[in-house]
């Protein structure tokens, strides 16, 4: 995710054209095979959006080297963007945008899919556009993709227009959606979420705002959702499906500085708890923090906002534990479990929940660990750098990348220890991903990926 700094101005801007073509390249199949493997042991056998299934960062317990020496491979990516690798059955995903050397002010917005094990270019959509200006630490593809059993889908965005596109696994487009216009002085950079057959889209904008949600099969809207307008948020939607025996809702949870934190029914968009807290801009994901175990344990959800000036705020809520009752008259304020100020709170990162322990990795270079149900400071140390990646936690250890492209690893404990550090010489400012014992680390122009330690 971008950090939010003064933004930069192309000579001219053109609207979008009302019709675009869509330029299909089909390099050798790509349909996910029959014999794909389950999962490797100790790995998530998906990746299925930013940060992971939850947006939590789990990378399994799988180990990797913590200095890396020998790539498993690594690609060439048709473009420049920021927009984070994906993984659904062996294949990865990742956008990117090119601009055109003769009409600075049109562009090539590109979806890749390369095949998991080997790198191998499986297929790419191409999609004609216009070129906006955009925050120096954005770019024109910073869109997450998410995916699941029946497809992938993807955003882009411009003043005048933000589009959804659908593609099937083998690369097939199946729909695409004009939700309007989505006015930002920093360019578009917001990711949807999955809930069962929605496609949840935040449109958090510096104009009038709302939530849509999709049919994943034809586009249509199911719902939407009406917001109150504050300045452009990038938060992506975060989906809890809540068992029943604990009698809690699904929910999804968004950031907003208008709207703070809430939760919202994802079958109907229905507003069931919310809390306004956020004073500043959200841009990271919306963490959740499990203490104690089984029904007597309590859910603390965790976000964060802020600003380029550092002016960060963490603020951490305790989760609703029973369903909210439908003749509710206003949504439910849940109550405020810790709040930390710009010391510890990142802004672009998103925080990092492992057991007991919280992880705050700032974009400065600063780590921070508390404890994860109280916010009390258990450790902080400096990694340097400055950072726009997230962390994850694999096989025992954190492992992050700064903007500049140095993979920095430290230890998951009580005491702050660096493992190991990696340089790529490439910016960096999309966040890793880990399935099928392999991490994806993406950067301006490349994709790579490290083979896990053999067990």
């Amino acid at each position: 995710m971008p950090r939010m700094m003064p933004s930069t101005r192309l000579d001219r801007t053109l609207p979008i054209a009302t019709a675009l073509v869509v330029g299909f390249v089909f390099i050798g199949s790509s349909a996910p095979r029959a014999d794909s493997p389950a999962g490797v042991s100790g790995s998530p056998r998906h990746w299925p959006g930013l940060r992971g299934d939850q947006a939590a960062g789990q990378g399994g317990t799988r180990r990797f080297p913590p200095s890396i020496e020998t790539w498993a491979w690594s690609v060439d990516l048709p473009g420049i963007g920021h927009s984070s690798p994906v993984v659904w059955q062996g294949q990865v995903y990742s956008a990117a945008a090119l601009v055109d050397p003769a009409d600075p002010a049109r562009c090539e917005r590109t979806l890749c899919c390369h095949d998991a094990a080997s790198g191998k270019l499986l297929w790419q959509q191409t999609i004609p556009g216009p070129v906006e200006a955009f925050n120096a630490q954005n770019s024109l593809a910073s869109s997450t993709p998410v995916a699941d059993a029946s497809g992938v889908f993807w955003l882009w965005g411009t003043r005048d227009n933000l589009r959804v596109e659908a593609f099937s696994h083998a690369g097939e487009g199946r729909w695409h959606a004009d939700l309007g216009a989505f006015n930002t002085e920093h360019g578009f950079a917001g990711s949807p979420s999955l809930w069962r057959d929605l496609l949840v889209v935040p449109m958090e904008q510096d104009g009038p705002s709302k939530v849509v949600a999709l049919d994943t099969a034809t586009g249509t809207i199911r719902w939407t959702l009406e917001r109150e307008k504050a300045r452009t948020a990038y938060s992506p939607p975060l989906v809890l499906d809540g068992s029943e025996e604990a009698g809690r809702a699904s929910l999804i949870v968004l950031g907003s500085m208008a709207h703070g934190l809430s939760g919202i029914d994802p079958a109907t968009g229905r507003v069931l708890w919310e809390r306004r807290c956020l004073p500043k801009r959200s841009v990271s994901c919306p963490v959740v923090v499990a203490t104690g175990t089984g029904n007597d344990g309590e859910r603390i959800i965790v976000g964060t906002c802020g600003d380029g000036g550092g002016d960060n705020t963490l603020v951490a809520l305790r989760a609703p534990g029973v369903e909210i009752p439908a003749t509710a008259d206003r949504p439910h304020e849940p109550a405020v479990a810790y709040q930390l100020d710009r010391s510890a709170a990142p802004y672009v990162p998103s925080p990092l929940a492992v057991g007991e322990r919280l992880y705050l990795w700032g974009d400065r270079g600063v780590v921070t660990c508390v404890t994860a149900a109280t916010g009390e400071l258990r450790w902080r140390g400096r990694v340097g750098g400055t950072f726009s990646s997230s962390p994850v936690v694999v096989g025992g250890a954190i492992l992050n990348v700064s903007a500049d492209g140095e993979v920095i690893v430290i230890a998951d404990g009580d005491t702050f220890e660096i493992l190991g550090r990696t340089p790529l010489g490439e910016e960096v400012r999309s966040s890793p991903a880990v399935a099928d014992g392999r991490l994806f680390i993406r950067s301006a122009g490349r994709l790579f990926c490290l083979a896990a330690l053999p067990e």
